[in-house]
């Protein structure tokens, strides 16, 4: 399908608010993929993965991601334009990084909510970062290679704009925050409709080839984890929680 047409597509609006228990209640079936690098075909996909440059304990210096993930990853990025490419910033997630995101924006929220109950914060703070998890029945979706952060850089490396940066943690993250602004009878700025288009355009190529959105994060789509069991009413997740196999390491989970 041609590049104008996925733009003009409005992106779906959520009828709910997202649901992390039925989420957690997929079953899930191992299906044994292994991980792979997402960093060997440049040509179609850059890796810059944003927790490793912030220095975030026990991040990585490559993304990896389950072998349907990195096919489908491939498949998605032949619908780009010409020249244009996936760029990853995060993937799977070690348990390490996922504690240590999860208390750092808990910590901002408090900053800025001082009075907030602990338990709003807990649900603040879920908007944008999984609960960490050890139960392999109920794992983070990053940590089982199924799920990835990305956007998209155009011909001359610029990443489209999107309206918001990766990991901005406020309500305009939200993938059809845009179409949401339209139904209410706003009129949106050009830069607004620019990053609407963004959006329409990186959304449609995703799902186009079997991912689901995370609807609070324009960047984040899921396959084969809970959460895409649950969107795609999948009666099992096909993976659970996994880390690389490095021969000299077996402390990074």
């Amino acid at each position: 399908m041609k590049v104008e047409i996925l733009k003009s597509i409005p992106i779906p609006v959520a009828k709910g608010e997202w649901d992390w228990t039925q989420v957690k209640n997929k079953k899930i079936r191992e299906n044994g993929e292994k991980l792979v690098p997402l960093s060997l075909f440049p040509e179609r996909i850059l890796v810059r993965p944003q927790y490793f440059i912030q220095g975030i304990d026990g991040a990585l210096p490559e993304c990896y991601a389950r072998e349907e993930v990195y096919r489908k990853l491939i498949e998605a990025s032949k619908l780009l334009p010409q020249g244009y490419k996936f760029v990853i910033f995060d993937a799977w997630r070690p348990i390490k990084v996922q504690y240590s995101l999860f208390d750092t924006l808990k910590k901002k929220f408090k900053k800025q909510n001082p009075n907030l109950p602990e338990e709003e914060l807990n649900q603040m703070t879920l908007r944008f970062v999984a609960l960490p998890s050890t139960d392999p029945q109920k794992p983070s979706p990053h940590n089982t290679g199924g799920a990835v952060d990305l956007t998209i850089a155009d011909e001359t490396g610029n990443l489209l704009y999107m309206g918001t940066d990766y990991d901005d943690p406020t309500e305009k993250s939200k993938t059809s925050y845009f179409e949401e602004l339209l139904l209410k009878g706003a009129r949106l700025s050009e830069k607004e409709v620019e990053a609407m288009q963004n959006r329409r355009l990186l959304y449609h190529v995703m799902t186009s080839v079997g991912f689901t959105n995370y609807i609070d994060e324009w960047w984040h789509f899921d396959y084969g984890n809970q959460n895409w069991a649950w969107i795609k009413n999948e009666e099992y997740a096909l993976y659970g929680p996994i880390s690389p196999n490095f021969p000299w390491r077996d402390d990074i989970r």
